[in-house]
């Protein structure tokens, strides 16, 4: 094929287009990179542009598609990072504030003179109002940690944590855990055509319809679901003690949910510049115990990215599980 479409023999050009046919079958890579480099490729062969300049053009589009995934993530971490110093440089003005509250409370009941257990009452009570503001802020530090700034549902940290405790528990009572990994389809495009705000808008909703759907599930049938965002538009729930054909058709309703909704965009005055924009999404499913060799948090992540991949390979807006090869 290389020599009907011109690709001069014994070039490094041969080398980078064997290599990118390759490289798109690894696992490491996400299914926007593996179409990413499909479609780089594609234009090389229709292009039969073999020059030096365009070898180096090539190269660094190869270096973009590998490194976004690390860019964002970087990116992501650091809006987090941000986020936690200007909550806990707040913290800590209200502590300041607090102890000088303190002080003041300290002070005027010694100048106040009278009863020493009354003056000892109102000091032990600053410092009781003291201690339950630290404690206060100290939780939402913590829940702030675990919590993803855009969609307001659990982030990647807490999803690990919430992942090595269930994982742990599942494998010791051997009760059934399902994880869904969803991925918006066709997302870079949704962004290009919609902008970034409207992209951000299709994640928060996307966070709020999984949450929604958690809440409800566990107010009316005492189901233990957890909704996260994994990544960039990529989600994970897991699901206990809900088996894989179970978990399938529960996909496949979040799915339904999320087909239907209606995105309204509108301007800084509030009127409706465009309505009924839908998106989609893929989802992939498998089972702890059923499907992974090792009961372990790699091997489910890899057993339900592999069944979303094939959902996205095989036409998208579907549910796929996982079936061992």
């Amino acid at each position: 094929m290389l020599d009907r479409v011109g690709v001069p023999r014994d070039s490094k050009w041969r080398g980078l287009i064997l290599y990118m046919r390759s490289i798109k079958n690894y696992d490491f890579l996400d299914n926007d990179q593996k179409e990413q480099f499909q479609a780089l490729g594609m234009e090389i062969l229709r292009a039969r542009d073999f020059s030096e300049a365009k070898f180096l053009e090539v190269i660094k589009a190869n270096e973009r598609i590998l490194s976004a995934p690390w860019n964002r993530a970087l990116t992501r971490t650091l809006a987090e990072t941000a986020a936690l110093v200007q909550e806990f440089q707040d913290t800590l003005f209200r502590h300041k504030g607090g102890v000088q509250k303190l002080e003041n409370v300290a002070i005027d009941a010694v100048e106040s003179g009278g009863d020493v257990d009354r003056m000892l009452g109102t000091i032990r009570r600053g410092f009781k109002d003291m201690v339950a503001m630290i404690e206060e802020d100290a939780e939402k530090m913590v829940a702030l940690t675990l919590t993803d700034g855009l969609t307001a549902i659990s982030n990647r940290r807490a999803f690990d944590e919430h992942m090595s405790r269930t994982v742990a528990l599942s494998t010791l009572e051997r009760r059934p855990l399902s994880l869904f990994m969803i991925d918006i389809d066709h997302f870079k495009r949704f962004n290009d055509e919609h902008g970034h705000r409207i992209g951000d808008q299709a994640l928060v909703v996307v966070g709020a319809i999984l949450k929604g759907f958690a809440e409800e599930m566990k107010q009316l049938e005492d189901r233990d679901i957890f909704p996260a965002r994994y990544g960039g538009e990529e989600f994970a729930v897991t699901l206990l003690d809900i088996a894989k054909d179970e978990a399938e058709e529960l996909a496949d309703i979040i799915r339904r949910k999320i087909e239907r909704y209606n995105f309204v965009i509108r301007d800084p005055d509030g009127q409706i510049l465009a309505a009924g924009i839908k998106i989609n999404v893929s989802i992939g499913v498998a089972e702890l115990l059923a499907d992974c060799p090792t009961a372990d948090i790699a091997h489910l992540v890899d057993a339900a990215d592999k069944a979303l991949y094939l959902a996205k390979s095989s036409g998208r807006n579907q549910v796929r599980v996982y079936v061992k090869g």
